[in-house]
């Protein structure tokens, strides 16, 4: 009996030496909790499929109005955040293609003024010594763009061949066109070119005279960013040049494709061309002779309208890079921009879409590409006749793992992508696949045909030669 009695004894001991060590626990944790909180930092954020795991901390943002001493309205502390920047811009609304310009002080107080590519601008010249900020302007108005549009309604083509600094977007589905070397800037050229008169073949079979018009989901607002101009010249010759760009920027608007250049200066450059620039934005530049070649407004004429001319702006090497003089039309505008860093933008980047690998590539493929020399060299294939295709068709239904095919299945189906192979193989055109296969010139039927013949390498566009500035 007394056994059982100590026994019992110790049991409940056990119990509380139990209880009071996770009593401790508890306040022990809470007191933490507390600490933390005092602290001013927070739980981490939950993971989201597709999104970044490590996003930059903002706090509340209390935007300074104070303009930059000598930079008119430009203010002198912008929001150091880019998504700050994003916030302002959604609340603005998106649906012309809205983007950033910069920030500036107004009886409101710290204001945000933007542009829109629909109804509003149509090319852009981006000018400014070293150090003024021209590609940080840039990534802004690329990056809002991208974020609050799908790649299927909007694309960039980025012509930068000063270095690696937007080599990230290679990989990004937003991305039609990148050219970093010198050596692929006349090619890119062409291809931009060849991108026009495509696009005008689509609003002609549409029977629609502009892009804003068009109501197909197949051609997406174009933004062309150059982001040295003076490497264009080196590349083709002054005279080259001047054709192309003279030609492309009176043509581009009407077919969804808008232009920002940037350069040092355009003091240098054809003045025929810069007719057609509907907003100007320029840096520091050194003297007032350089001011109406920038910003198409003499340093009198800037003066009436009260706003600092680039030439008397403060010089980047005073800490005031990112401050322009902005014009359109006869208004003018001194803004500054908001300084994208590396971890914001690598977090921004990171919230992109990847574009979609290509199906996997096999000795298959072999023979459609060498279909394509045979059909360029006007060698016929050995039978493609409709009933053989008909046949081979219904024969493979299913697409095999092994089987390889130029796209993923999940773009186009492995019927409709054997289907448009055949009829590539001995058609003379994209557009005339497009109508055997789908019955139709445009819309998903022709973005579907365009997928697989570029993955497959057929029925490529020519490039076109560049005009002149005596043709244009």
């Amino acid at each position: 009996m007394n056994e059982l009695v100590v026994i019992g004894v110790l049991f409940l001991a056990m119990g509380l030496w139990g209880g009071l060590a996770i009593w401790k626990m508890r306040r022990e944790l809470q007191s933490l909790r507390v600490l933390v909180a005092n602290a001013g930092l927070q739980s981490p954020p939950p993971l989201h499929i597709n999104k970044p795991t490590e996003q930059p901390v903002i706090q509340t943002p209390i935007l300074d109005p104070t303009p930059l001493s000598g930079a008119g309205s430009a203010l002198a502390n912008p929001p150091r955040e880019a998504r700050i920047l994003l916030d302002e811009l959604q609340g603005k609304g998106t649906d012309a293609y809205r983007f950033p310009l910069g920030w500036y002080s107004s009886f409101k107080g710290a204001t945000l003024q933007t542009a829109q590519f629909v109804r509003d601008v149509n090319h852009i010249l981006l000018t400014g010594q070293s150090d003024s900020g021209k590609d940080n302007a840039a990534l802004g108005m690329l990056l809002s763009l991208a974020l609050t549009k799908t790649p299927q309604q909007c694309q960039f083509a980025i012509v930068d061949g000063k270095g690696l600094d937007w080599l990230a977007w290679e990989k990004k589905d937003h991305t039609w066109l990148l050219a970093t070397d010198p050596e692929h800037i006349e090619q890119a050229m062409m291809k931009l070119t060849a991108e026009r008169q495509r696009r005008r073949a689509i609003l002609a079979d549409a029977g629609v005279t502009k892009w804003d018009k068009y109501t197909g989901k197949d051609l997406p607002l174009l933004v062309v960013f150059i982001s040295e101009l003076l490497l264009l010249e080196n590349a083709v010759g002054k005279s080259q040049l001047t054709g192309w760009l003279n030609a492309e920027l009176t043509a581009a608007r009407a077919f969804g494709i808008r232009y920002i250049i940037a350069t040092q200066t355009a003091s240098n450059f054809s003045t025929q061309w810069r007719s057609q620039i509907s907003l100007f934005m320029a840096g520091f530049q050194p003297s007032p002779s350089q001011d109406a070649p920038n910003v198409g407004l003499t340093t009198n004429e800037l003066d009436a309208l009260h706003v600092v001319a680039p030439s008397s702006l403060p010089s980047p090497n005073n800490q005031a890079g990112g401050v322009f003089c902005v014009v359109q039309g006869n208004q003018a505008l001194n803004v500054r921009t908001t300084l994208i860093d590396d971890r914001d933008l690598d977090y921004l980047m990171e919230c992109l879409p990847n574009r979609v690998a290509l199906a996997q590539k096999s000795h298959d493929e072999l023979l459609t590409s060498m279909l394509a020399i045979a059909h360029q060299n006007g060698v016929k294939a050995l039978s493609t006749h409709p009933e053989a295709l008909q046949t081979a068709t219904q024969q493979s239904s299913v697409t095999h793992p092994s089987e390889a095919l130029p796209v993923a299945t999940h773009l186009v189906p492995a019927d409709e992508q054997r289907r448009i192979l055949a009829v590539a193989a001995r058609a003379t055109s994209r557009r005339a696949v497009c109508r055997e296969v789908y019955n139709a010139v445009g819309g998903t039927g022709y973005n579907n045909v365009r997928l697989v013949c570029d993955a497959a390498g057929l029925l490529m566009p020519t490039p076109t030669a560049m005009p002149t500035a005596s043709a244009a």
